[in-house]
């Protein structure tokens, strides 16, 4: 579809519901994008956000959505903006702090913040992004919480110091995961 086909059946309501998440899905038009994040519906807006070519701008905007299924989307699209993921990092929802964990391209900064976060959950989801850096992994990897260290077991990115420590975790878990990982690093 094109863009002025869209603007025009949008304008006319003639769009469906399924071809409007669709579209949202997988148009790379910077002006329907812009057009689908002020739509009423969230599952829209959800799908604009999710969308690896939503502009910055968008996803600014949409950051500051009510709904905390498309400010998620945000949080893991790799394209949001350093700043934004930051403050994310530092939101009071667990979920801001766990979404952006999440996310592929984190920054040092927000990494960093969420290692340090009470919240174990959110550790365990910076432990398990396989961009972490490998200091962070080396730190949590003496978190108390065994599901933490378990993540940092499982990281492809732990290097192997680390995982042969662990594999003498009390946990067993660990110890399992750990072995796994130096398993097939060594392949």
């Amino acid at each position: 579809m094109t863009v002025k086909e869209f603007k025009f059946q949008y304008a006319l309501g003639s769009i469906s519901y399924n071809n409007l998440i669709k579209i949202a899905t997988k148009t790379t038009s910077k002006y329907i994008l812009t057009t689908l994040s002020n739509n009423e519906d969230e599952s829209i807006r959800r799908c604009v956000a999710k969308n690896k070519s939503t502009p910055v701008e968008v996803l600014t905007k949409l950051s500051k959505d009510n709904e905390w299924g498309v400010w998620g989307r945000v949080a893991r699209n790799p394209n949001t903006p350093v700043k934004v993921l930051i403050s994310f990092s530092k939101n009071k929802d667990w979920y801001a702090r766990y979404s952006v964990a999440d996310n592929l391209n984190i920054p040092i900064e927000a990494a960093t913040l969420l290692s340090k976060n009470k919240d174990y959950i959110v550790r365990c989801r910076i432990a398990d992004n396989p961009n972490t850096p490998i200091r962070i992994l080396t730190k949590l990897s003496t978190d108390k919480i065994s599901d933490v260290r378990m993540c940092v077991a499982e990281n492809p990115r732990t290097p192997k110091k680390v995982l042969t420590k662990l594999s003498k975790d009390k946990e067993f878990e660990v110890r399992y995961w750990a072995a796994e990982n130096l398993k097939r690093n060594n392949k």
